[in-house]
């Protein structure tokens, strides 16, 4: 139980002083830390660590706002709230109040040391809890294999950016991206190799977004890329760097084998757009379709204005460097 931090607030000196030897004695605490006021209580809770919160109550608390404020914060509102009254009244005005636990200034320091003790073990558990849960709630929405954001992902953020440009009327743009002749690669190197590829693949295209972008596996060897407050033209930027970026991934292989090449379809929605998901997913995909039946290895751009998508860039897989098409 060690390592544990305790925050005592109290505005007479000698009660806080008398809460910092009660605490003290019983060994459970590496940190006690006395506080100025409720507003350090707040500014401490923002980045730094707290198990416990110790109070001095007073006969003059009929109500106390920082502790429903304390109560309201999904990431405090368990943290272990003990108050320390005089008398009877002050004990039943603590729980009254929203204490975890109401003590007698005078307790018996055996019974004091258990109860603390007892409150720090649920606060423990209850920490693991919620440390599984975000675990669970992280492993529902990751693919597995390539780490990156799986299909449920996807849903969720491409329905949030839409959301987003409806709103605000900043554009948001999408990239499908599939690795070319992956199938064949399979059947000739094998699923552990082609695994690897798609573990490789997908860590250049994470390392080609930004922080903002969103990375996701949409589907066996196809990823996806949604970009907020992002335009056509600087989403054809980063279409770009994932292939310089493959390009890297594809020289590392073992001589003989087949060059590794993505293909890559862009949408756009902005303000001047129905802003619908599917409508989007389709537009990327046929961008993508096309990019495949132009010769693979290159990215396509849907075009409003057009019914056809237009080429932004061709690479030539023997140097791996890219040739712009205009």
């Amino acid at each position: 139980m060690i390592n544990k931090t305790a925050l005592i607030i109290a505005s007479n000196k000698s009660k806080k002083n008398q809460l910092i030897n009660h605490l003290s004695a019983t060994g459970l605490f590496e940190q006690i830390k006395p506080l100025g006021s409720s507003a350090a209580l707040f500014q401490h809770l923002k980045s730094k660590r707290a198990d416990m919160v110790c109070w001095a109550i007073e006969r003059k608390n009929r109500k106390v706002d920082w502790i429903s404020k304390l109560h309201s914060d999904e990431q405090w509102h368990d943290l272990p709230l003990i108050a320390f009254a005089e008398d009877q009244q002050g004990l039943i005005n603590g729980f009254n109040l929203g204490a975890s636990d109401s003590v007698h200034v005078e307790i018996d320091p055996t019974e004091f040391s258990a109860r603390m003790n007892r409150h720090l073990e649920r606060w423990q558990r209850l920490l693991e809890l919620r440390q599984s849960k975000e675990q669970l709630q992280k492993m529902a929405l990751t693919d597995p294999l390539t780490k990156l954001g799986n299909r449920a992902t996807f849903d969720m953020s491409i329905k949030q950016a839409a959301a987003s440009t409806q709103r605000s009327g900043s554009p948001h743009s999408l990239l499908m991206i599939d690795l070319d002749h992956f199938k064949s690669f399979n059947d000739n190197y094998g699923h552990q190799a082609g695994d690897s590829i798609l573990r490789s693949v997908a860590d250049a295209i994470k390392h080609s977004a930004r922080d903002a972008d969103i990375c996701c596996r949409y589907g066996g060897e196809e990823f996806a890329v949604i970009l907020p407050d992002t335009t056509a033209n600087n989403a054809e930027v980063l279409a770009e760097r994932i292939h310089k970026q493959v390009a890297k991934v594809s020289r590392k292989q073992p001589a003989g084998r087949n060059t590794i090449t993505v293909s890559i379809g862009i949408s756009c929605a902005d303000s001047h757009t129905v802003s619908q998901p599917k409508k989007l997913i389709k537009e990327a995909d046929q961008a993508l379709y096309q990019a495949k039946d132009n010769g693979r290895n290159r990215t396509e751009t849907w075009r409003i204005e057009e019914t056809t998508s237009c080429t932004l860039f061709s690479y030539d897989p023997a140097p791996q460097m890219a040739v712009g098409i205009f």
